[in-house]
């Protein structure tokens, strides 16, 4: 009896663990239907990560992100060309091409080195500085109406720098010069020795050795001296000086890569990125070989 009692209870737990155990292990599927959900163009690569991509595109370019039909246009051909580099290169073609490029392009470079000024200040200084020669004339201070004339062309030159180097008629170069050699600039970076260092980390991105120093200080003062193995006597001539220097063509690759990657590049990338400035200065070359990359891309 006693047997036989045993046998039923250990039939019973056997059957009992089975049917937890079958519950356990039962899946159930359900089919779902998603309207307009499209199978990834490239690889793994989403709609989403491929719109993301045409965002930062445009906002870092142009400043604002893409109308409705732009991104849907871009994403077009984005697809249809698996997400060659030959169409991001065209798709940075036709933002580099757009006005608002190079109004963006100035506006950035207005904030780092001259606290945001635009056309309405350039041009009130301009007006100030003419009312002030025409009082010279008045009075026969020649010298002083002189002077008054070289500022306001130096204004008029700044006022002009972003249709000059949108039409071609100036390089990065004398872009970046323009920067520095104005009333706004001086106000900023007031007295000989101020002025020399804030060159020197604006444009090349490190501070002057002090023999450096010295003999930029001469050379803006308006005496001779030689910087960078270039020999100068002016404040313009040490401007272009430091702005055609190989440290040039690497603080402008530092620009680049903080602006649209938020890190320094690498020795590899600088040491390709100065060799390419320094045979031909085009630093929107620069800017889409980083942005066709996969690390700005995402994918």
């Amino acid at each position: 009896m006693y047997r036989l009692l045993c046998l039923h209870l250990t039939i019973f737990l056997f059957f009992t663990a089975c049917t937890e155990k079958e519950n356990i292990n039962q899946i159930e599927h359900t089919n779902v239907i998603i309207d307009d959900n499209t199978a990834p163009p490239y690889d793994e690569v989403t709609t989403v990560q491929i719109q993301n991509y045409i965002n930062k595109m445009y906002i870092d370019l142009i400043g604002r992100e893409p109308l409705q039909q732009e991104l849907e246009d871009d994403t077009d051909l984005l697809k249809t060309n698996n997400l060659s580099l030959v169409s991001r290169t065209q798709l940075l073609n036709q933002l580099m091409s757009n006005s608002l490029y190079f109004d963006r392009f100035f506006d950035v470079y207005s904030v780092a080195y001259l606290s945001g000024v635009g056309d309405q200040e350039i041009i009130g200084q301009m007006y100030l500085y003419g009312v002030q020669q025409e009082q010279a004339e008045q009075m026969g201070n020649y010298a002083l109406a002189q002077y008054l004339q070289i500022e306001i062309d130096k204004l008029n030159d700044l006022l002009n720098t972003r249709d000059d180097y949108e039409n071609g008629n100036i390089t990065i170069n004398e872009f970046m010069q323009r920067f520095a050699y104005n009333y706004f600039y001086d106000q900023i970076n007031m007295g000989s020795e101020n002025f020399v260092l804030s060159c020197f980390e604006n444009f090349l991105k490190r501070f002057p050795t002090d023999a450096e120093q010295t003999a930029g200080i001469t050379m803006v003062d308006g005496f001779s001296s030689q910087l960078l193995f270039h020999d100068g006597s002016t404040k313009k001539e040490f401007i272009e000086i430091i702005t055609t220097t190989p440290g040039f063509y690497e603080g402008l690759t530092i620009d680049i890569y903080q602006q649209l990657l938020a890190r320094s590049p690498d020795s590899e990338e600088m040491n390709d990125a100065t060799l390419l400035l320094s045979e031909d200065p085009d630093y929107q070359a620069i800017q889409q070989k980083v942005m066709v990359s996969a690390e700005y891309a995402g994918f």
